[in-house]
């Protein structure tokens, strides 16, 4: 495939060198640059951290639209098992879809993630288009952005000008296979919503919360910021309590 251009400012990162890794998963649309805050932060408190880019993000809409979801979960896990090699634990957090593909991942290897961090956290759609889905594939090849929905006017998310319905339509696949993996998440959850996010309903995380088999498990609501929270108001609290999360339950203590 012929290699892209990726946009200024989404490329992917890696941070920081201590014993403790942490996976930073973006979401469906987005890139790198979602996380990268949140990535900085930790760093700087002795995590290690890696956000991979994942393939057809951060590039253009037409690179996105012949990715598979199956790339996807290819390059996560690739990133994982790299992680995993250099660092003595691994810690998943991931925003919006990059949820339900770092959920995905925990279910199938329980005995080597130290503990997960949903940022709105995706396995489901409320949106009523969804029961066009099968019949929009068919017809349309895009529909209008879903990226953007930050209450901070001072704050900018990379993203595309159209969205490729085929891609979506596996986007809203795939958070079926998360829902269905989630009684074999048994690590240390936490899952931070925003009452006011117009993308994710905040269902979403209750339905994460209830359905992971995880023992230890807490839902985090905000009500300043919309659905990208590590790029919002809330953003300082959202770094706080990830960091704190992962201090809590590593071995290390960082």
């Amino acid at each position: 495939m012929e290699e892209v251009k990726v946009l200024t400012g989404a490329e992917e990162f890696t941070l920081g060198d201590g014993p403790v890794g942490a996976l930073l998963v973006h979401g469906f649309t987005g890139s790198p640059q979602g996380l990268r805050g949140l990535g900085e932060y930790l760093a700087a408190r002795g995590i290690t951290v890696s956000g991979p880019r994942l393939p057809g993000h951060g590039t253009s809409w037409e690179d996105l639209s012949v990715r598979t979801s199956a790339e996807w979960v290819q390059t996560v896990e690739d990133s994982f098992h790299k992680l995993q090699a250099e660092k003595d634990e691994v810690f998943l957090v991931g925003l919006s879809f990059g949820a339900a593909l770092a959920l995905d991942l925990a279910a199938r290897y329980p005995d080597h993630i130290s503990g997960i961090v949903t940022i709105s956290g995706f396995i489901i759609t409320k949106d009523p288009r969804r029961f066009l889905s099968p019949i929009v594939r068919r017809v349309l090849k895009t529909l209008p952005p879903i990226s953007g929905d930050i209450a901070d006017p001072e704050s900018k998310e990379i993203s595309y000008e159209r969205l490729p319905v085929l891609q979506a339509d596996e986007v809203i696949r795939f958070g079926k296979r998360a829902r269905t993996a989630l009684p074999a998440v048994t690590a240390p959850l936490l899952i931070m919503h925003s009452k006011n996010d117009h993308t994710v309903h905040p269902s979403n995380a209750n339905l994460i919360h209830d359905s992971a088999g995880s023992e230890i498990k807490d839902i985090v609501w905000f009500d300043r910021s919309y659905h990208v929270l590590p790029l919002d108001f809330d953003r300082e609290e959202v770094f706080d309590r990830t960091h704190k999360f992962i201090k809590e339950h590593s071995i290390h203590g960082i």
